[in-house]
């Protein structure tokens, strides 16, 4: 007779979520995926800011884009290349290497938006200027700052790797 803990073991196992957790999939470079997450970020943020109401369908099709947008970010930072060592598999110095720069870019990227924002925020009594007025706009507006910080550093690590290398007899 099996135990509860011995199914749910199982049932990890027959999911294939062991491969998630104990990072047995080879990490992809995501070099063009990472744009649709951002517009689709982009896109979900404009909708959900522009139809204020709950009850009409395109805040909802905002809010689907931009919250799944986060959580595709999310998803490509575990599929990604590899920012995390396992005890089975430490990351060698070209991943070290790899890593460091990708968060080095990412992080002057994100200074650089945020430097631009704080221009653009003093713009606030010009009419054909939008600002988030609602506090949902800015809840809405730090998940996103939040989501393009996690796709960021996975997406210029992308970049920095090499080229997948092509099979002559393909």
């Amino acid at each position: 007779m099996t135990t509860l803990l011995q199914k749910m073991d199982h049932l990890v196992y027959a999911i294939r979520l062991d491969r998630i957790i104990f990072m047995k999939m080879q990490p992809r470079a995501f070099r063009w995926t990472p744009l649709l997450v951002i517009a689709a970020l982009a896109v979900g943020y404009v909708l959900m800011a522009m139809v204020p109401n709950v009850l009409v369908p395109g805040f909802w099709i905002g809010w689907l884009s931009f919250y799944g947008a986060i959580i595709a970010a999310h998803m490509f930072r575990v599929f990604g290349p590899r920012f995390t060592a396992t005890v089975h598999h430490p990351l060698d110095e070209r991943e070290l290497m790899v890593k460091a720069r990708a968060h080095a870019m990412s992080g002057v990227t994100m200074t650089i938006a945020a430097m631009l924002g704080c221009f653009y925020m003093t713009t606030a009594g010009l009419p054909w200027f939008w600002h988030p007025n609602p506090p949902i706009d800015w809840i809405n507006l730090g998940f996103g700052v939040q989501g393009i910080s996690v796709l960021l550093p996975t997406w210029f690590a992308s970049w920095l790797q090499p080229p997948p290398v092509v099979d002559g007899e393909d």
